[in-house]
């Protein structure tokens, strides 16, 4: 079995240029900029079967959503690194698949994550093509133990869970083609959500709280789509802290009912302990 931290476990490697767009706060290649490479990566991907199926017409209209995501960065990830991104196949499902992911600085592996996606009709969910299938079969990973998909429990719909809040609005280049918020614009809403909090913990400055405490790993799951125009809150709760790693858990809220989770892990930094313990779930 390969070692998914090496280059030469991924079928397909690609070359990444940063954008200056891609950097945090902290002059490092953020979660967000991460999540877009993914993207590029995994709309890139040749599924030439497919491709020939649905330009001679044997296959009627669909969507690719996504179900769930991991975006972890293992080391800091500076403008000026040599960047691939590695991309295969870690499961095939009835109606999903799950791409893996790691970006490359040379050699060195500095970044993790992974997407599952679920292929669908008008109908709902359906159940992948052969040719499809053939496609995602070529791209096999051949690693030891793939990550489970992050599903948080039925709970953490709850938004009494969450004790801080912030208000967003969808814009209109949060859209992707699907018509619905992109999975990176929620990436940025999530992060956006943490920030508010550390700005109401710490003393509020022009240009955000320290960057060295902005979440460096996200989870999502998707659980309803997105959409525009609508105004949205970004619940956030302290799940966890542990030396000076903090856990948080995150809610995209439509009024009351849950659109989409998350969780969070970032440096303490200087965050106080008991301020933090204030933030946990209130149920």
């Amino acid at each position: 079995m390969s070692d998914p931290t090496l280059p030469t476990a991924y079928p397909v490697l690609r070359d990444v240029v940063p954008r200056y767009s891609d950097l945090g706060p902290d002059g490092q290649i953020s979660a967000i900029g991460l999540g877009r490479w993914f993207e590029d990566a995994r709309v890139g991907a040749e599924l030439p079967l497919f491709r020939r199926l649905v330009e001679d017409g044997g296959f009627g209209a669909f969507r690719i959503l996504l179900a769930a995501q991991r975006l972890e960065r293992l080391e800091p990830m500076p403008f000026d690194g040599k960047y691939r991104i590695g991309i295969g196949v870690r499961r095939i499902g009835g109606s999903s698949f799950t791409y893996g992911y790691a970006a490359f600085d040379g050699d060195r592996c500095v970044a993790v994550g992974d997407t599952v996606t679920v292929f669908g009709t008008a109908e709902g969910s359906a159940r992948l093509p052969d040719a499809l299938r053939a496609d995602l079969a070529a791209m096999g990973l051949d690693e030891p133990d793939a990550p489970p998909a992050y599903q948080p429990g039925p709970e953490r719909r709850d938004r009494s869970l969450y004790p801080f809040a912030l208000p967003l609005r969808a814009r209109v280049g949060d859209i992707d083609t699907n018509r619905h918020v992109n999975n990176v614009a929620l990436v940025g809403w999530y992060a956006d959500g943490v920030a508010a909090l550390h700005d109401d913990l710490l003393a509020p400055g022009w240009g955000g709280p320290p960057p060295e405490i902005a979440p460096t790993s996200v989870r999502v799951q998707y659980v309803a789509e997105v959409g525009y125009p609508a105004e949205y809150e970004i619940g956030v709760s302290v799940l966890a802290v542990d030396g000076d790693r903090v856990d948080y858990g995150l809610g995209v809220f439509l009024g009351e009912r849950c659109v989409g989770l998350a969780d969070a892990s970032g440096s303490r930094g200087d965050l106080p302990g008991e301020t933090l313990a204030a933030w946990r779930p209130l149920t």
